[in-house]
């Protein structure tokens, strides 16, 4: 069964420790195991871009989509035996020591094929041609339509979507989440796997389902979002990578990176807007 890890601070994180982070060592040993199939680290929140549409207009703004959303600072997507499995992977992860991973389930559409699987095959070593975004689609309220439901007008269906942004070649992968009730939240707190169902966040916006996208700019990332049925009936929150080396020494990674932590390195949205062509 395919997972998406979703790594973030939680309520009640630790101060992250440099020498305590062996995600190379993780790495190697998911990979070794079979079940990665391709992961992510996000830039701060800071540089992410909300896309939303209302009234045929298009709206962006600079940062999260919400201020009280918990940011996601990594994803991984695996292929395990059971949640049980998908558990102890989490469990072992470096941000488990200090934040939370988040374990959410895909939809298993009825008439997909039983070999189908959300990660292209050799994705995770082709060499990026361009920018990548992980394309957060967000349930919110307020949206001028909800979801896209089935019998829904074929505007509001998000296939056309999928169609022309896989022949224009710049959607990579992506598929709908489980809601947040099917949610598995694994902590490890003094040597103790903790583990807690989800459905409790109080927060109303949530995230539904992801792409990941490879576009020339943040202005093409924009235009292919605001395209989104879920831009007019939630947010799409765009975030670029932050590659690193998963071997590198992160006491140097941490030195080298605090510079740029806190800043937003992405364009401005709305000149990124207005170069969109919307």
């Amino acid at each position: 069964m395919e997972y998406a890890l979703f790594y973030a601070e939680g309520p009640d994180a630790l101060p992250y420790v440099p020498a305590d982070d062996n995600v190379g060592d993780w790495v190697d040993d998911v990979e070794a195991r079979g079940v990665s199939e391709y992961g992510e680290r996000l830039r701060p929140e800071q540089d992410a871009t909300t896309v939303r549409v209302r009234g045929g207009e298009v709206l962006v703004s600079d940062g999260p989509f919400t201020e009280s959303k918990e940011s996601i600072g990594g994803v991984d997507v695996i292929d395990v035996r059971d949640l049980d499995e998908a558990i102890e992977v989490a469990s072992r992860h470096p941000v488990a020591s200090f934040g939370r991973v988040e374990i959410r389930p895909f939809v298993r559409w009825p008439d997909a094929a039983p070999d189908a699987r959300i990660v292209p095959a050799g994705l995770a070593h082709r060499p990026a041609s361009g920018r990548r975004y992980l394309m957060q689609v967000v349930v919110e309220p307020g949206g001028e339509r909800s979801a896209p439901a089935e019998g829904g007008s074929a505007e509001d269906h998000v296939d056309a979507w999928v169609d022309e942004m896989d022949g224009r070649g710049v959607r990579m992968f992506g598929e709908v989440l489980r809601p947040p009730a099917d949610a598995t939240f694994v902590r490890r707190r003094h040597g103790e796997v903790l583990v807690t169902d989800g459905g409790f966040a109080e927060a109303k916006e949530w995230v539904a389902g992801f792409d990941l996208i490879e576009v020339r700019d943040l202005a093409e990332a924009i235009e292919v979002a605001a395209k989104h049925p879920m831009a007019r009936g939630g947010a799409i929150e765009l975030r670029p990578m932050w590659p690193f080396d998963v071997h590198e020494d992160p006491l140097e990674r941490d030195a080298r990176e605090r510079a740029d932590r806190f800043v937003r390195l992405e364009p401005p949205a709305a000149d990124a807007l207005a170069g969109a062509g919307l």
